[in-house]
Order: structure tokens, then sequence, then C-alpha cells
């Protein structure tokens, strides 16, 4: 079994995704993989590289400054979202698809019809939030005119916001923001409250990276675009494999798009103003998939069944119930298109009653089973392996 290195800066966040990907091609190429973190270790890579006599090397290291020289070492190496640096020289590399990212935030925010579109970039200047800006300005461009561009860098997050508060009360209303990322989008949020504006009334907000832990605590809670991380590792394991075969394969640039995009707070426009009826929608889109009733959303609410449900159904067009089961179906294609969970564990962990009930509504909704409908989205182009 030949060893193959995965370097990366931290194993956390998309790192843990992308080294799953990596795994998951491992088994197919007779891989042992050895990850190393580059924050938890003052050794030399050639070090790691004598110790494992690697067949090749997959690097994932956003703090890389200088490429590796790879004839130095005489392996193989495959970059993941490599920097700029790096590019200067012909690498195999896997990116993040920009163009992709930024066709799904547009239309998320060009649904909600804003009057304005305006990006905001990173804290420093840094290849892929400048990459996401262009292709967003450039989707703006060819669909609805100019597109407001917010990249002063910084460092101090209140200090940013206080700047980002001024800068969004000039900009024309409604505004609809694509953010470089999650951290990002979460400052427009905090500047949207500096400056007395409604989220997502006078500045919808769209993020990327999908930070649970970030976007459901920001305030409003923040949709954001998950992207395909493990797709990128099996990416990369299936290049560096075409790699090890053929040494002289001319250099790849693989792009990798988005696993979905996750609606919440920040792109959803309730038409009510009671703050009752508001919350409840958070409610549901939060618990719904945890056991969560009609009767807790109309005991939260706090008015009679029928005028709830009267205001509900103005606000959403769906009836409280309906609003429960939207959000548990939606739960449900996502794992049956980005898992491999058994079609048996799916009713309990979605919050359905049971097993037979979620059939019934799903074939009533797709005209298909479960079953069938996973097949159907493994077998389309750039389907889940």
């Amino acid at each position: 079994m030949d060893t193959v290195l995965f370097i990366t800066d931290l194993h956390t966040g998309s790192h843990v995704v992308t080294l799953a990907g990596v795994y998951a091609r491992a088994a197919a190429h007779n891989w042992r993989v050895i990850e190393i973190e580059r924050d938890r270790t003052t050794r030399p890579l050639r070090e790691f590289v004598a110790t494992w006599r690697p067949v090749g090397c997959i690097m994932e290291c956003g703090k890389l400054t200088e490429p590796v020289d790879t004839r130095r070492f005489n392996i193989p190496i495959v970059y993941i979202d490599p920097d700029p640096v790096t590019l200067r020289r012909p690498c195999h590399a896997v990116t993040n698809d920009a163009a992709a990212l930024a066709r799904r935030a547009a239309a998320e925010l060009a649904a909600l019809r804003p009057a304005a579109y305006a990006y905001v970039g990173w804290c420093s200047p840094t290849s892929w939030s400048i990459d996401r800006g262009t292709a967003f300005r450039h989707e703006i461009a060819a669909r609805h005119g100019a597109c407001a561009l917010y990249d002063t860098p910084w460092q101090d997050t209140f200090a940013v916001q206080k700047r980002l508060a001024r800068w969004l009360a000039a900009q024309p209303r409604p505004l609809g923001v694509f953010a470089a990322n999650d951290y990002a989008a979460e400052q427009v949020a905090g500047a949207c409250t500096l400056a007395g504006l409604e989220s997502p009334r006078d500045v919808a907000i769209v993020g990327v990276d999908n930070d649970e832990l970030l976007c459901e605590n920001s305030f409003p809670t923040l949709t954001s675009i998950q992207p395909d991380f493990k797709a990128a590792g099996c990416l990369a394991a299936d290049l560096l494999a075409d790699l090890i075969r053929d040494p002289q394969l001319p250099p790849r640039r693989l792009p990798f798009g988005p696993l979905g995009l996750y609606r919440r707070q920040s792109t959803r426009i309730v038409n009510s103003n009671d703050t009752r009826i508001i919350r409840a929608v958070e409610r549901i889109r939060r618990d719904a998939c945890s056991g969560l009733t009609a009767a807790d959303v109309l005991a939260e609410i706090g008015l009679s069944r029928r005028l709830a449900e009267k205001r509900f159904r103005a606000a959403t067009g769906r009836t409280i119930l309906g609003e429960i089961q939207e959000v548990r179906f939606a739960r449900v294609l996502q794992l049956l298109r980005e898992t491999d969970l058994p079609i048996g564990q799916l009713a309990g962990l979605c919050g359905w009653e049971s097993d037979s009930y979620l059939k019934r509504f799903f074939k009533k909704r797709t005209g298909l089973t479960p079953r069938a409908w996973r097949a159907q989205q493994t077998a389309a182009p750039g389907g889940r392996r």
C-alpha cells in the first residue's frame, strides 16, 4: 500500500470535509493517507517526506506563502485552493469555482428584487475574495446593472462595522449583498444593526462556507452557500492518482462548485411586521426537524388558533403545519443528496412521524420514492460520488 501525505494548516472546518473526500477515494487507489497539520508542527516538510516516503502529496494550505519545489522532493503535488504565488508556477490544482458561487448568490438575491447589489470583500486582498467579487460583479452587470464594491482592508471588527454602516446607509435600498465568506457577512449584519437597517427588508445578505455556528448565532441568521469541500478532496485525490501514473501530465486546474445554498433569515422576507410571526417562522426553520409541532408554534405565537393561522398564512403563504413540513422535506432532500444514510433513518432524523408517512409525502411531491430520487441525483452529471 502506497502512502500519500495530506498537508493542511489545521484540522478544522472545511479541511475536515476535504480530507473526508480524500479518504473516500484512497481505498480505490490503494493509499494510506497521512495527515500533517502545519500549525501543530515546526518540522520542515522534507522530514515528513523522508520519514513516510510518499508517492504523492495533496496540499491544502491557505497560509502557504511560497510554492513547494516538487523537484526537490521528487514527488507529485496537487494543491487545493492555492495562493497566487503558488499558481505563478505551472502546478496541478483544485480550486473553488468562483463563478458558480457568484451565480448562486446572484440568483438568491435577485429573487428579492433589490434596487441595487453590492459585494463586500475579505479583510485583506486575497485571491479567493477578489475572484468571488469579480465573478459576482460580472454576473450582476450582465443581468441587473452596476454592482457596488466594498474592499477596504480591515482588522478590527467593530471599526469595520462602523465604516460599513456608513457605507450601507449611502447605498440604494433594498440592497442585495454578497459577502466574501460568512465572517464578512456577519460584519455586514452587525453594520446593519448600527445603521438602523433591517435585514432582509433593507439589506439582504448571502455569505459563503455555511459555518453553522456562525450563521445560526448571527442576527439575523445568515443565508450561506456551502462549497462542496468533499468533492474537492475527491477531485484532488483522483488528479494526484493521474499525476502519479503520468508525471509528465500537463498542469490542470479543476474547479469544484457549491454543494447548496442554505436559506436563513438574512434573505427570507416575511410579509409581516408582527414580531411573533417572524419569530415563529425562524423557530420552525430551526427546530422543525427536532419534533416541533404546530401546537408548539401556536403556543409561542400566543394568539387564537384561527387568528394565528390567518396571520401566518398571510406572511408566508403556508399554514403552520405546511411550513413545518416544507422545512422537513428540504432536509430530507439534503440528506438524500449529500449522504449515504439508510432511507429508513431519514424520517426520525427529519422530524416525520413515521417512515411510511414520509414516503407517501415524498412520492406525492416528487413522483418518486426516496431511493429512486437519490439514485437519480447520484447518476446526474456532477452528482455525488
